[in-house]
Order: C-alpha cells, then sequence, then structure tokens
C-alpha cells in the first residue's frame, strides 16, 4: 500500500508483492519480502539470482489472509523528486525481471500505460502460460506546476499522476 501526501509517501507491505521506488534508470528502494529465501539472501546465505530458483522460494514467513495476524512493514520516502516513480508488482511480475530490467523498462517507456503493456506481456511470455498472476500500479511524481500549465487548472504541489493495469 502506498500513500501519498505532499513531499512524502509512506509505505507499508506485507509477503511477496513488492514495492520499488527509482529514480531515472535507478533503484532507490525495493521493499524486502517476507519470505524464507529473502531472509536467506539477507544473512548472504543465497545470492538473489539463486532465490530465484531456490525449491523453496514460495515459502512466506508472513503474508495477509493466513491463519496467524501479518506481521506489516512500515516506511517512508521524503526526498521526492519530479518524476520519481514507484512501481508495485506481484511475484507474478517480479519474478522474470532483475531489478535494473524493471528500472529500465520503466525509465525507458513514455507513459506507465506503456511500461504496465510490456511488462505485462513479457512476463506473461516468459512464463510461457504457467506464471502466476500479474497484477501492477505504476505511479509516477510529476511536476505540479508543469501539471497545471498543461491541464490550464490549478494543480496541487505533490499530486501523483497514475496507471495502472492488471
Amino acid at each position: 500500500m502506498l500513500l501519498l501526501q505532499p513531499g512524502k509517501v509512506s509505505w507499508a507491505h506485507c509477503g511477496d508483492s513488492r514495492l520499488y521506488h527509482f529514480r531515472g534508470d535507478r533503484m532507490v528502494f525495493r521493499s524486502t519480502d517476507h519470505s524464507y529465501v529473502e531472509q536467506l539472501v539477507v544473512q548472504g546465505r543465497l545470492t538473489p539470482e539463486q532465490a530465484l530458483v531456490h525449491p523453496n522460494r514460495n515459502i512466506l514467513l508472513t503474508s495477509l489472509g493466513g491463519v496467524e495476524l501479518p506481521k506489516i512493514a512500515l516506511g517512508e520516502t521524503t526526498s521526492l523528486q519530479p518524476g520519481d516513480t514507484f512501481l508495485l508488482c506481484s511475484d507474478g511480475l517480479w519474478a522474470y525481471f532483475s531489478d535494473q530490467e524493471l528500472a529500465w523498462v520503466i525509465s525507458g517507456c513514455s507513459s506507465a500505460r506503456e511500461a504496465s503493456e510490456l511488462l505485462i506481456g513479457r512476463a506473461r511470455a516468459l512464463g510461457n502460460g504457467d506464471g502466476d498472476n500479474i497484477s501492477l500500479a505504476i505511479l509516477k511524481i510529476v511536476d505540479a506546476a508543469a501539471s497545471e500549465q498543461a491541464a490550464g487548472t490549478a494543480a496541487q504541489p505533490g499530486l501523483l499522476a497514475s496507471q495502472a493495469a492488471q
């Protein structure tokens, strides 16, 4: 979940769906999965590449909808800039891309819709019809003054342009 306020973004995360914060083609932040293999990566016992093919890669340590109350990770980003982009996505998407590949696609596309369609199409192709479900939302911070001028209205600082695809 992402909460947008003037000058900052707060987030809550649980399970293995991810939140990414990109600035251009550089990843600023990625949420940490609540999974067995991510724990091994954090401990230095697996590389991220090994985690993608590990036999226990689907074991979650906490998630929504389980028997136990989930453990929710909270965070906040306060140094937002026009052009910063946020990607929220399920493992049905991120499992097929490196963090850098996601950054390149998102920064290289002219719109959130174009990036969404490209990412979903490529993930489906790479999954050969056997992949997990794919959900994503791409949100881009826009310059309020430029938005105001383009729309001919009084935009409020910190508003966000967004597109989503599933």
